[in-house]
């Protein structure tokens, strides 16, 4: 597979001595960071849809005008903390490209993902003038927008809802609505008689007069006063909208022109389980059509999707041409990366990784690009299910050299707490403001309902003071994008898993465009050495750069971890018995390969590779693989 457009060679000169830290309100330069070892060269920017992305909850991000509100400004104020790496390793800059805006629309939840009004801004946010510039300021640096879109559902303060109710009022009560009759088309529903001739159930909630019906595990509840009934999956205050009315589609036309036409390079579309209640096939039929609106107006717009379910249902649904979908078994706590960092078995995860991105090349609808990501918005925050600082680093080193477009959460580069045991306050609690410094830490953001106020920021240093530390987080963030910005064949290439014979290896080839590299990942606690000639890999011999993921000055671990860092009976082991990880460097002499400790290394072959020829029958799903229209309740995720 080949790029349809021209390679932009741009020289990013650094110049660290008189890096000046404006986004974080410091004059003080940042220390070249000698290890992790990237080297500073070119690196060549690609016009296309490969992107490092970063997830950002505007009202949590920056607020610029101390009305306890982040806002559009304040993302303007953090771009040149965000834009592309560029020079050495003192850059200021984290290597994003693109961000995604959580819902922006207004709406009257602090999530904002139940629109009231889809050509309009949130006041909280600023102006739709403010926003325009945004995206300006955006793209003068190489960074893409793309806003959440949520189409699967409105408001029950839309003034569409609105006319909706009452036309099934009138209807009811025999008499002319003063709407238009089409309104009563536009949310999915159904009269009392046909929910029951369907066999929907009638569920009493305990201790009120609160019922709804049950059909097939969607959520009904009455309109008042009429013998009407809306879906609503997610609350009573979501009603689905109606993808059978062609009403319904005039509308979602003109809202997607109406963004492409404010500049916005791309849509994350929310829940498309949920347009027809987990159903793949109508599901992935509005989602081609949706794609088909959005790519007349604009040909290179990029679209992504939240399909929260397995392997095989996410990979149906790339045949509807969406250029994405997240990868959510990667993700989260019980995900492939976490228990690959707590468990080890590298090897393992290198053939998984091989299988679902060949697999990925063979749907024929797009040029399908995988969307990792390790936590968002609906999940605890990563920093609660590893242990130790290594474990955070060695997690984002595998997802982010994952081909495709990983996906960072805001303030996962600085490890950025959020998690609760009780689950009603999961979500608030993950979307805690951001922390940029000791003095500027979020603290005047107002808070918003269902955040557990135990949880807070005081035990994690802020952006200004992680950019000081070689051994930070966020350090390791910037040069782990910078080292695959500079090696584009990691984002854009097939993938073949390799043996080294060890299972703590995860190692892997990407070829792209006649290119090899070796993305080669020891996760054990111990160096490890590789004859590369002996394994059948003595062409590569240029080594592109490494990253240790060592954990803090006196930080110490044993050789397993629990699920959110609850001490097991192995990591009770006295100091003496633990193991510290060390900061050795990576050698490569005469095939001789030595990795230290827990280090992410990529390697280039000097020869030129053909195009990596994908075997349907080795890769292509099995019988016991292919989808299942899931029938499970529908989970909170706004």
């Amino acid at each position: 597979m080949y790029l349809k457009n021209k390679l932009r060679p741009v020289l990013l000169i650094a110049l660290a001595l008189l890096t000046v830290l404006v986004s974080c309100g410091t004059s003080e330069p940042v220390p070249e960071a000698k290890k992790p070892s990237v080297p500073d060269e070119t690196i060549v920017e690609f016009d296309d849809k490969y992107k490092n992305f970063y997830e950002i909850f505007v009202r949590c991000f920056k607020d610029s005008d101390g009305d306890g509100y982040g806002d559009f400004n304040g993302i303007v104020q953090k771009l040149d903390y965000l834009k592309p790496a560029s020079g050495g390793a003192s850059s200021t800059s984290l290597g994003i490209n693109g961000i995604w805006l959580m819902p922006i629309c207004p709406s009257p939840s602090y999530h904002k993902y139940d629109v009231s009004d889809y050509f309009a801004v949130d006041p909280i946010y600023g102006t739709m003038e403010d926003f325009e510039n945004m995206v300006a300021k955006c793209h003068e640096r190489g960074i893409s927008v793309i806003i959440d879109m949520v189409l699967n559902h409105t408001s029950t303060q839309h003034e569409w809802f609105r006319a909706f109710c009452d036309v099934c009022k009138c209807k009811t009560a025999g008499t002319e609505s003063a709407y238009d009759a089409k309104y009563g088309e536009y949310y999915t529903s159904y009269t009392l008689q046909e929910l029951e001739e369907l066999g929907g159930l009638r569920i009493q909630s305990s201790g009120s007069s609160y019922f709804y019906y049950n059909l097939n595990n969607a959520k009904f509840r009455p309109v008042p006063d009429s013998d009407y009934f809306y879906e609503c999956n997610f609350s009573d205050e979501m009603p689905e909208l109606n993808y059978d009315s062609e009403y319904v589609w005039e509308e979602v036309e003109k809202i997607c022109d109406f963004w492409i036409g404010k500049g916005v390079d791309g849509f994350r579309f929310d829940a498309v389980l949920y347009f027809y209640f987990n159903q793949t096939g109508p599901n992935t039929k509005v989602l081609n059509r949706i794609v088909n609106i959005c790519k007349s107006k604009n040909p290179n717009f990029y679209t992504v999707g939240e399909a929260w379910s397995s392997e095989p249902t996410i990979r149906s649904y790339y045949n509807s041409g969406f250029d994405s979908f997240f990868n959510f078994p990667v993700a989260d706590s019980v995900g492939y990366v976490s228990l690959t960092v707590k468990n080890k078995k590298g090897a393992t995860l290198a053939k998984k990784i091989q299988n679902w991105n060949n697999q990925l090349k063979l749907v024929s609808a797009t040029d399908a690009i995988d969307a990792p990501f390790i936590s968002n918005h609906d999940m605890y925050r990563s920093s609660s299910y590893f242990q130790t600082l290594g474990q955070r680093k060695m997690a984002a080193s595998i997802y982010q050299m994952m081909p495709g477009n990983p996906f960072i959460y805001y303030g996962e580069e600085i490890g950025l707490n959020g998690t609760t045991r009780e689950s009603s306050k999961k979500d608030p609690t993950a979307r805690l403001p951001m922390k940029w410094s000791e003095t500027d830490n979020g603290k005047r953001i107002i808070t918003f309902p269902g955040v557990d106020l135990s949880v807070n920021q005081d035990n994690v240093d802020g952006v200004a003071e992680q950019l000081k530390d070689e051994n930070s987080l966020l350090t390791h963030y910037r040069l782990l994008l910078k080292l695959k910005n500079q090696n584009p064949q990691i984002a854009r290439g097939t993938v073949t898993a390799c043996d080294f014979g060890k299972d703590s290896i995860c190692a892997y080839t990407c070829v792209y465009d006649g290119t090899a590299v070796m993305v080669i990942h020891n996760l054990d606690l111990e160096e490890a050495s590789f004859d590369l000639n002996a394994l059948g890999y003595s062409d590569f011999t240029e080594l592109r750069g490494y990253l240790v993921a060592k954990n803090a000055e006196d930080e110490e671990e044993s050789s397993a971890a629990p699920v959110f860092g609850a001490p097991s009976e192995e990591e009770t082991e006295s100091a003496e018995e633990a193991e510290e990880i060390k900061e050795p460097e990576v050698t490569l002499e005469g095939g001789k390969l030595t990795v230290p400790a827990r280090t992410t290394v990529v390697l280039r072959s000097t020869q030129h590779y053909d195009d990596v020829v994908i075997d349907p029958g080795q890769f292509a799903p099995s019988k016991e693989e292919q989808p299942e229209e899931e029938q499970t309740e529908a989970s909170e995720q706004n």
